[in-house]
């Protein structure tokens, strides 16, 4: 009896593990990742067997290409290249080997060519902004039905702005409601009526496009006000620099020339570093930074010239280079590719030929030994570095589990 007991309560125990190891599969089977599910489970509960299902690798990689990196590190080339120009006319300076007022001459000639292909840009864009917000001309019932519609809402706008109109953006000014009132609309259309020919209001056609820069009470047109700004500006800068000179040539008069020249690298090395990169015309990162060590730079540097006028010149000069050359560049890039390709080179050209004359102290034919040697050298240093930068997407290993957090999607637009 003994034995046949323990035989049963063998079985029976084994029947229990199969029981429970059936139902911790169907537990597992039935698990669903959802809060609002009322499950028989922990709420720190973890399904061992799918829980490494979701995991991601790096999804949202995109691979390197080549020849786009060697095309976005002409970016970086350009204001190397402009910081080493600049290095190398100090030097020339110093060593009156280039004269300082030949030098800011034909640099301000550059930067006034700059202005006046910027400024036809900008007019480009302008034009397109107001024909783009240009309203359509309506004809037929479409005009009497936002005449309907302008009368039903007309009363309403008047006696909100007494005789103004809202604008139709959220930036846009509230305009005299002369031009877009119902009572001109109206009037014109009984005139249209009359002729037989349809007209409409100056404020149907165009709407008004009055950029930040415009002053509405002046006669002059918006572009010629952003001209004359610009004018005054220069003005302005011309002028300080002319009265500081004398207060920046004994600035740093107390102070060795060791001091001055690691001062000087590494403001120069923070503009480098610090600058922005990025595409588009507007500055991403700080680039204040990047300006203002750049200035201090030349400001430190120019405290050892001889005279006012290398002061002046020198200082005018880096103002013109890493203050208004940057802006130039970063529209080029925007609006021709060519013409970027075309600065590059001469850039690369001018920086390499001058610092193989002031390292070697040569002439032309150091200039177009640098020229060589520097242009190879840059050649390889983007592929190589392109190349790199590639290479080291492989060791990206960035995973993305269950245990991240949700990512909302924001739609831009709704179908």
């Amino acid at each position: 009896m003994g034995a046949i007991d323990a035989t049963g309560l063998s079985v029976r125990k084994r029947r229990e593990k199969n029981r429970t190891r059936s139902a911790s599969r169907r537990r597992k089977g039935h698990y669903k990742k959802l809060l609002w599910f009322k499950q028989p489970f922990p709420d720190n509960y973890t399904d061992e067997e799918t829980f490494l299902d979701h995991l991601q690798r790096n999804p949202r990689l995109q691979p390197y290409e080549f020849w786009s990196l060697m095309a976005d590190s002409t970016v970086i080339v350009q204001h190397v290249a402009s910081v080493a120009i600049f290095c190398c006319s100090f030097v020339a300076i110093v060593q009156e080997r280039v004269s300082p007022v030949s030098l800011v001459t034909w640099a301000s000639f550059c930067t006034v060519l700059g202005w006046l292909v910027w400024d036809y840009w900008m007019g480009q864009g302008e034009d397109g902004a107001a024909k783009s917000k240009a309203v359509p001309i309506a004809t037929g019932n479409g005009l009497s039905e936002d005449i309907s519609s302008a009368s039903s809402t007309g009363s309403v706008k008047e006696a909100h702005g007494l005789g103004l109109t809202l604008g139709e953006g959220p930036n846009e000014r509230p305009r005299h409601s002369h031009s877009t009132s119902v009572t001109s609309v109206t009037s014109d259309v009984s005139d249209s009526s009359k002729s037989g020919q349809p007209t409409l209001s100056p404020a149907f056609a165009i709407s008004g496009h009055n950029p930040p820069y415009a002053d509405p009470t002046s006669s002059l047109s918006p572009r010629n006000q952003r001209r004359l700004t610009t004018a005054k500006s220069a003005m302005l800068i011309y002028a300080a620099l002319l009265g500081l000179s004398p207060i920046l040539k004994s600035l740093t008069r107390s102070t060795s020339s060791d001091s001055i020249w690691a001062i000087s690298t590494g403001l120069l090395c923070m503009n480098v570093a610090f600058f922005d990169y990025g595409e588009g015309t507007g500055a991403h990162l700080p680039a204040s930074i990047s300006t203002n060590s750049a200035l201090m730079a030349s400001t430190v540097l120019a405290s050892r010239l001889p005279s006012t006028t290398h002061v002046f010149s020198l200082t005018l000069f880096s103002i013109e280079v890493f203050g208004l050359f940057p802006i130039f560049r970063r529209h080029l890039r925007s609006n021709s590719w060519k013409g970027h390709v075309t600065l590059t080179i001469i850039l690369i050209i001018s920086a390499c030929g001058g610092v193989f004359m002031t390292l070697t102290g040569g002439g032309r034919g150091a200039w177009i030994a640098g020229v060589v040697l520097g242009g190879i050298l840059t050649f390889f240093s983007m592929g190589i570095c392109s190349w790199w930068l590639i290479g080291l997407q492989k060791y990206k290993n960035e995973i993305y589990g269950p245990w991240d957090p949700a990512r909302p999607i924001i739609r831009r637009s709704w179908d």
